[in-house]
């Protein structure tokens, strides 16, 4: 049997980058207010900050604004208590920075598909068409303001970890007790590992390495990586089973699935990769700090449903209070299965689960 092994952000925050859409946001927010504070109006295809009228700033050699405290300082200027005035041009930033606390990448995707449906049905003919360009110009700066940051985030990233507790995680045997769908007769080690990594970063390549010399592995950045060596960035919805989605193919305006991911996939080779190691036996899906939220599930149903899964097993995050996210992962699972008789079979019960290991700087 082999295994294939889902890589998502929690896995780089576990490493130390800050690599949440807040973490981003804040950074973005910072870079803005601080080309103020230099004195220099700020305007982009998201946002526009300016003084607000009969207002005067004289900037000081030490005004600088630290990308903790951006948050803070955009909530008071658009709670209109500071001297700058702030418009959002992009309805997409605008409804993501109202549940900041909260979002998640693969709720700011959603979002995108939510500000791209009302936009299809408030507009018509030619105006619907330049409103969905506009949408989709803004949620293309937004993607390459991204791709800055995670670049930076990438270089700072440290590469003295101990490897082993990931390792031995990602190449153990299959236990028998996992599997319920098919009969082991004992523990086998798998036959093929396949890191299927969601993240644009290499964080996870050095356990790569790793693992590769003692189980043949193969991987595949399925969302293309920063240097765009495994295929550029692809970001935007996954989910053709929303029955919103299926409304688009009636309607010809080719601009609607510009961000779709399945027409994204394409255009390299990954995913065909992907199939052809889910087709080639029976498998075992591990998950580390991936949120299987519903904009994969296109992809993620492809494979929890497919014939040759046998398992899915949780490497969970234990929380700091004691608490851990192993049953709310359990209802995003859920999401991706038609068949929840098939869900509840190949889902590896908490007992059997751990939390991931946290990496430790040797």
């Amino acid at each position: 049997m082999n295994r294939l092994i889902l890589i998502g952000n929690g896995f780089d925050l576990a490493h130390g980058l800050k690599t949440s859409y807040k973490d981003f946001i804040a950074s973005y927010f910072s870079n803005a207010i601080n080309r103020i504070y230099l004195n220099r109006p700020y305007e982009d295809e998201l946002i526009q900050i300016t003084l607000k009228r009969g207002q005067y700033y004289q900037p000081l050699p030490n005004d600088r604004i630290s990308t903790e405290n951006s948050l803070e300082k955009f909530r008071e200027i658009l709670n209109g208590t500071d001297i700058f005035d702030l418009m959002f041009k992009s309805l997409v930033l605008k409804n993501s920075f109202q549940q900041i606390e909260s979002m998640n990448w693969v709720d700011l995707e959603i979002e995108y598909f939510k500000v791209l449906l009302a936009t299809k049905y408030g507009y018509k003919n030619n105006d619907q068409l330049e409103a969905i360009q506009k949408v989709n110009t803004q949620f293309d700066f937004l993607k390459e303001k991204l791709k800055e940051y995670l670049l930076e985030q990438e270089a700072s990233l440290s590469t003295s970890f101990d490897l082993k507790p990931l390792v031995d995680c990602f190449t153990e045997p299959i236990q028998a007790q996992e599997v319920v769908t098919t009969n082991l007769s004992e523990n086998q080690k798998p036959e093929n590992l396949f890191f299927l990594n969601f993240n644009y970063t290499h964080t996870f390549e050095p356990y790569f390495d790793a693992c590769r010399a003692e189980i043949p592995s193969e991987f595949d950045y399925i969302h293309g990586d920063l240097q765009e060596q495994h295929g550029s960035m692809i970001f935007g919805f996954g989910d053709e089973l929303d029955k919103n989605y299926l409304e688009f193919e009636d309607e010809k305006n080719n601009e609607l699935f510009k961000h779709i991911k399945s027409f994204e996939y394409l255009k390299n080779k990954n995913y065909y990769r992907l199939i052809r190691f889910i087709e080639s036996g029976d498998f075992q899906v591990q998950i580390y700090g991936h949120s299987c939220g519903l904009s994969d599930r296109t992809m993620l149903n492809q494979i929890f449903e497919h014939q040759n899964c046998k398992s899915i097993k949780m490497f969970y995050h234990q929380k700091p209070d004691g608490t851990n996210d192993y049953t709310e992962k359990t209802y995003e699972i859920s999401r991706h299965f038609k068949d929840k008789g098939m869900m509840r079979k190949k889902i590896v019960p908490f007992d059997y689960c751990r939390p991931m290991p946290q990496p430790k700087i040797e």
